[in-house]
């Protein structure tokens, strides 16, 4: 909804102007009315109007010179002039002053409609333009920060695949507009929000950040003075009185070893990783929700890639999704589209990049099947079940039966109905059967022994004996409850 203003010195023309955009406009709201160039200036400056239709003609200061003082201020309001009279010196005026269109007076209904129209598609052009501006600036500087963020990972990263070359450190300060063939690494750890410090870091030092497994990690691409950085590093921690924060620091490297900086960085660090308590760790994440879930689970796994060769890393990695996996039934895993054989997924990964894309996308199916049993998502055996019950529930039905449909184990199939459906397969079967007859039973066509052969019941005393047993009355009464 766009906002308009009229500006003129007669009442008619206002009065015209308002009953128009209240009655026929639905894209504009009148909020402001005045009557001389003055007061249109004050009320401009409470509340700012997207379009004003201004008249030329009023005592004290005149349209042309309202405009002109304004413009400066409020650039994006569109000017409408209107004015009893075609001057074309005016109409040079307000060409000069940018106005949007010049009226003649009277002005019709029509018209006015049509300047309005014109000047939505205008506001609607221009804020589509500034919005993808906008977007595409954001975009720029979301991808800016991914790349320097991947950057730093491959320089620390301990993979086969991901050496550093020349090319690419180049092309990292050419964007960056660094000037250093060498950089060190420090790291803090414990930070939960790590905005501040960064920004007072930044403020300082030229470096770049990244967020790696639960620890801030800076780059400072230059020879700096270690003391001096850490006084003020000691400082920041002081006013923002975070105690219980982990600095590792590592020295000056050429960027081809950049990892040795990493790892001296890393060293105050060993003693708070316990790595290979693989136990409380998949408990740990099974117990969160699926946020607080995933970042412990990106700490772990950086911690053991950090601190390991490549394929070490990877073995660990098959003991803990063994671990996190084996809790959950294999079809069920099936189900989710998640591989049985962990190690035929994770060995033959070559490089962190194929690493990170299986263990972000595996991690979100375990946490799928998390989410799914608790909300009683019925998986795709089990609407198998419900609809083959549905189809034949007045045949002989038996448990044996529905899970060779199934192609699963008996067993199976009682667990997930137990899991999902709160009850047994049996109770679900004579509910349905029950809930079946009663409709029935109100229709009054078929006699108690016949509506209990049509619903699978081949006993007429069972099925009276069920139905007591789930409505808490016998069948021959309903007539008195119907």
């Amino acid at each position: 909804m766009y906002r308009v203003m009229i500006v003129d010195d007669e009442e008619p023309v206002i009065d015209s102007f308002s009953f128009i955009i209240n009655k026929y406009v639905t894209d504009f709201t009148l909020i402001h009315k005045a009557r001389s160039g003055r007061e249109a200036i004050e009320l401009i400056k409470k509340s700012t109007p997207d379009l004003v239709f201004m008249d030329i003609q009023m005592p004290g200061l005149n349209g042309i010179d309202t405009i002109r003082e304004l413009k400066p201020l409020f650039p994006d309001i569109i000017f409408i002039l209107a004015t009893a009279y075609e001057r074309f010196d005016i109409a040079q005026k307000a060409i000069k002053l940018g106005v949007f269109n010049y009226l003649v007076k009277p002005v019709s209904k029509n018209r006015i409609l049509e300047e309005l129209e014109k000047a939505k598609k205008y506001l609607d052009d221009k804020n589509i333009s500034k919005t993808n501006h906008l977007e595409d600036a954001q975009y720029i500087a979301l991808k800016k920060e991914e790349i320097k963020s991947e950057f730093l990972q491959k320089f620390v990263w301990k993979s086969p695949t991901t050496d550093p070359t020349t090319e690419e450190w180049d092309d990292f300060c050419n964007m960056f507009l660094v000037k250093s063939e060498k950089a060190m690494i420090y790291l803090l750890g414990g930070v939960v929000n790590g905005g501040t410090i960064i920004d007072k870091i930044q403020f300082k030092y030229n470096c770049f950040t990244a967020n790696l497994g639960g620890k801030l990690l800076f780059l400072f691409p230059d020879n700096i003075s270690l003391g001096k950085l850490d006084n003020y590093l000691s400082k920041i921690l002081t006013e923002l009185s975070l105690n219980n924060v982990t600095l590792g620091r590592g020295k000056l490297y050429h960027y081809s070893e950049l990892t040795k900086s990493y790892m001296e960085a890393m060293e105050p660090f060993y003693k708070n990783i316990d790595l290979d308590n693989k136990f409380a760790v998949h408990r740990d994440i099974l117990n969160s929700d699926r946020k607080v879930g995933k970042k412990l689970f990106e700490k772990y796994w950086t911690d053991i890639f950090y601190l390991n060769d490549f394929t070490i890393a990877k073995g660990k990695m098959v003991a803990l999704f063994t671990l996190l996996t084996v809790d959950f039934d294999r079809h069920l895993l099936v189900e989710f589209n998640f591989n049985l054989d962990i190690a035929e997924s994770i060995i033959p990964l070559t490089d962190m990049a194929t690493w990170r894309e299986w263990a972000n996308s595996s991690i979100d199916k375990i946490f799928n099947i998390i989410e799914s049993k608790s909300r009683n998502v019925y998986p795709d055996i089990l609407k198998l079940a419900l609809n083959y019950i549905s189809e034949n529930y007045g045949n002989q039905i038996q448990l044996t039966v529905v899970a060779e449909h199934c192609l699963v184990s008996s067993s199976y199939l009682s667990r997930i109905f137990s899991e999902h459906m709160g009850i047994t397969f049996v109770d679900y079967l004579n509910k349905f059967r029950i809930d079946q007859s009663l409709r029935l039973l109100k229709e009054k066509t078929l006699t108690i022994k016949e509506i209990g052969f049509r619903v699978g019941f081949q006993d007429p005393n069972y099925y009276s004996r069920i139905f007591r047993k789930y409505m808490g009355f016998s069948p021959s009464s309903i007539d008195k409850r119907s």
